[in-house]
């Protein structure tokens, strides 16, 4: 059984002029240059982009050998004109990258996967396992959360943590939680004078 091509769904916009109307996988091979379809395994080697458009080197074995890539350009989910997500992995992590429309000098950089439990953010493994939890945390382990289940210490009930391990807000259904050693009320940016008390306000 043959698979649809694009132009027989009619979906033509995307489509190169030098690319293979016949089935899939005939256009594997598009004017003697390899075409390389789906995801492959990469490691990041620099994400210092001159344009700061969160693009990547990569090396991505299967498809360049010991040879890195072009600079792969971000797949980001929200984003316009000044605005969107930014988000840049440091080197030596794990990223899918695709090759738009089986380009091997067209990288994209499509997502990050972590290659032991060891590797993966702390922050989740608070809650019980398999409980569903949305969080962000960096290297250092500043980091928030959004949970509907306990992430204890800092949320009994689930809600919403912003921090890291020794200072940081925690927001559920009894109110509004500010920790740390010192808490800065007002103060603003670079000022170091702060208050070390804790406040309780009804």
């Amino acid at each position: 059984m043959s698979r649809s091509t694009m132009a027989d769904m009619h979906f033509v916009e995307g489509m190169r002029k030098d690319q293979d109307e016949g089935d899939f996988p005939a256009g594997d091979n598009v004017k003697g240059m390899a075409r390389y379809y789906g995801k492959y395994r990469g490691v990041v080697v620099a994400s210092l982009d001159p344009e700061a458009r969160g693009r990547l080197l990569v090396r991505v074995p299967d498809v360049t050998g010991p040879n890195i890539t072009n600079w792969a350009r971000p797949c980001m989910p929200w984003g316009g004109m000044s605005m969107g997500s930014y988000i840049v992995p440091p080197p030596e992590t794990n990223v899918w990258v695709e090759f738009e429309q089986g380009d091997p000098n067209s990288p994209i950089w499509v997502g990050c996967f972590w290659g032991t439990a060891l590797e993966t953010p702390a922050m989740p493994k608070l809650v019980a396992p398999g409980a569903p939890i949305f969080a962000v945390e960096s290297f250092a382990k500043h980091g928030f959360a959004v949970t509907d289940m306990p992430l204890l210490p800092y949320l009994p009930s689930g809600g919403i943590f912003i921090g890291n391990a020794a200072a940081g807000i925690a927001i559920d259904i009894t109110g509004v939680r500010i920790f740390g050693p010192v808490v800065h009320l007002g103060a603003m940016p670079g000022d170091i004078a702060g208050v070390t008390a804790a406040l309780l306000v009804k």
